[in-house]
């Protein structure tokens, strides 16, 4: 059943004004992650970019932990790094971004480095940021949020947005988001790529036994946690239901995150951004690829292309059974 958007609805106001991005991270944001994939990839072409990837050597479902530490160093970049280091990681999604692409048998035309459709994508990080400080303390008044739309520039920049391109006031911004979800839906196909990252399957594509084994122990809890910071109008498309017995359970865990982040908040989550900017800087000193050595193969990641050793005898089997 649909409910009312929740961010903000019980939480208590801080007193600090964040002024910078850095300033809006909690320990929400180590939660939310997919719940704001599943916003950026529900705009159709990008949606389908993604899902009919052949970029093997940048999958989550191929190398996990490698695409997470390459995302959080864009995200570190673009919130705490030097011009210089945004611009080699621009040149390097940029170089990635040339292989996403859509082919004659595409059901909607795409392309990685189309400036459109990566606003939209920069958009949704920034809601990223948005929503994980706003569901532990409030909402934000007019002006915090015209500085934070400004300041978030760099998120769009990074993928080849032009910075006349992102808006210049949260008006502007909400503007632009209102004229863009008219045209969100999730095939059903992409659908089932959603439910293997919320649930964590997806790490049995990459890791086997111990993926499956990790999936039961965290996917539940985190698939709740997906869905609880969903927006409702994403779940809808999801078709995933909000109770209020669900609210009640959120908002308890709510309570302990604030406790959490008033002890570790800003400055153990701004440390884990600097540790990676520290690593995207050594790996430049040693000249090597910031996002590592580039693989293109010709299946699909979705289709079974690029699997791993891990997982090739699990597959192999399974396409057995399938003939029996």
């Amino acid at each position: 059943m649909p409910v009312r958007r929740h961010v903000g609805t019980h939480a208590t106001r801080n007193s600090r004004s964040p002024r910078e991005l850095r300033d809006l991270l909690t320990t929400v944001g180590l939660a939310n992650g997919v719940a704001n994939i599943i916003m950026q990839l529900s705009l159709p072409p990008v949606g389908h970019g993604v899902s009919e990837s052949r970029v093997r050597s940048g999958s989550p479902r191929r190398y996990p932990l490698k695409r997470a530490r390459t995302t959080g160093q864009y995200l570190a970049l673009s919130v705490m790094g030097s011009d210089d280091d945004r611009e080699v990681m621009r040149k390097a999604v940029a170089e990635v971004h040339i292989a996403v692409h859509s082919r004659a048998d595409s059901p909607v035309k795409f392309s990685g480095n189309s400036r459109e459709l990566q606003l939209w994508v920069a958009m949704c990080l920034f809601k990223y940021y948005l929503d994980q400080y706003t569901l532990v303390h409030g909402p934000l008044d007019e002006d915090a949020l015209d500085i934070l739309t400004r300041a978030a520039a760099p998120l769009a920049t990074g993928v080849n947005v032009r910075s006349s391109e992102w808006p210049q006031s949260y008006a502007e911004y909400e503007q632009r988001w209102a004229a863009t979800v008219p045209q969100l839906a999730i095939d059903p196909i992409v659908r089932r790529e959603f439910e293997s990252l919320s649930n964590l399957t997806f790490l049995g594509e990459a890791w086997g036994a111990l993926g499956y084994a990790l999936a039961r122990i965290g996917g539940p809890a985190y698939q709740f946690m997906t869905r609880a910071t969903l927006p409702p109008e994403f779940r809808e498309l999801m078709g995933w239901d909000w109770t209020p017995a669900d609210e009640r359970k959120f908002q308890r865990i709510l309570k302990v995150v604030r406790f959490i982040d008033a002890l570790i908040n800003p400055f153990v989550l701004q440390l884990v951004y600097r540790l990676y900017i520290a690593d995207f800087r050594l790996r430049r000193r040693f000249g090597r690829p910031v996002l590592g050595r580039l693989e293109v193969i010709d299946v699909p990641i979705r289709d079974g292309g690029g699997l791993r050793w891990l997982t090739r005898r699990r597959s192999r089997t399974s396409a057995t059974d399938r003939l029996r």
